[in-house]
């Protein structure tokens, strides 16, 4: 039988994509995790992650694994809740439906100061799309969604659902480590027009690659845009070999290369609104409490604050 204890870990670090991301999330060190993921291994039998350029990711077993491991979990944190709601007794767990950066660089912070308020709390994270998210947020499986919005890509109103901002995710600029540009301690927006551009796939649905294109034309040019790819250590890694400069969000900056430059914008960046969703009339302190990290961790975001203020 499956121990569910080794099933949450190897879940962080299939959706994480990183043993050390996994471990901060769950508050284990990194040998902890691997040894969890090691001891599910022997227990099904099979290799269920394999480390690539990119980091870590599932074998086609591991995929299978990871689907069901949402439901298991569920499965197992209902009845949990329904034990201590039985006993008289309130909830532990908040689960949270995410979208990739803010699982990496906003929920881990959260995460530990809820760890060190609430050490009773136990916080179970999906990373899901924004309209599967809001699904699952209506039939009541998930306690709260994490989305970004923004004028360009609002997201979509629900009659039952509430949005509660939680904080801005200001874009940076990301260059060779080398590059004319990367010793300025900000760089403008219009200083790039002649630079080759990495983004996010460009497909009209992407909030952060709509985000970038007003940014850019709103500076004046439209980008040469030589890469997309939905993947923000790909948009590092290709930036550092110099195919070109790529705008990427404060929340995905938490695992920076080491010849990648990093510059915030002058005057007011583009950015991205986080915000959580809600099932109107249904929160509880425990969520409320949920809330309140993730704004915190929104206002300890590292350039935040330096990049609204650069004249």
């Amino acid at each position: 039988m499956l121990d569910l204890k080794l099933l949450t870990t190897f879940r962080e670090v299939a959706l994480r994509r990183s043993f050390s991301d996994a471990a901060t999330a769950l508050g284990y060190t990194q040998p902890a995790v691997s040894q969890h993921v090691s001891r599910l291994e022997t227990a099904v039998g099979v290799k269920l992650l394999e480390r690539d350029a990119r980091g870590v990711k599932p074998t086609p077993a591991g995929d299978l694994l990871l689907l069901r491991a949402a439901t298991l979990l569920d499965a197992a944190r209902r009845a949990e809740d329904d034990v201590r709601a039985a006993a008289g007794l309130g909830r532990s767990t908040v689960t949270v439906g995410t979208f990739p950066t803010a699982a990496a660089g906003l929920l881990p912070t959260a995460t530990r100061e809820l760890r060190a308020s609430r050490p009773d709390l136990r916080v179970d994270i999906r990373v899901l799309e924004p309209e599967p998210a809001l699904d699952e947020l209506v039939a009541r499986r998930l306690d709260m969604a994490l989305l970004i919005d923004s004028e360009l890509q609002p997201v979509g109103v629900r009659n039952e659902i509430e949005h509660v901002h939680l904080c801005d995710d200001p874009l940076m600029l990301a260059l060779p480590s080398d590059h004319p540009l990367a010793g300025r301690a900000s760089v403008g927006l219009e200083e790039l027009a002649q630079e080759p551009w990495l983004m996010p796939d460009v497909g009209g649905t992407c909030e952060d690659s709509n985000i970038i294109l007003r940014a850019c034309h709103d500076a004046g040019f439209e980008p040469d845009v030589r890469l997309t790819v939905d993947d923000y250590n790909a948009l590092q890694g290709m930036a550092a070999a110099g195919v070109g400069v790529a705008l990427i969000p404060t929340l995905a900056a938490s695992n920076l290369r080491a010849d990648v430059a990093v510059r915030p914008l002058r005057g007011r960046p583009p950015m991205r609104r986080i915000s959580a969703a809600l099932r109107i009339g249904d929160r509880d302190p425990l969520v409320e409490q949920v809330i309140e990290a993730l704004r915190s961790a929104g206002r300890a975001l590292p350039t935040g604050r330096a990049l609204t203020a650069v004249a």
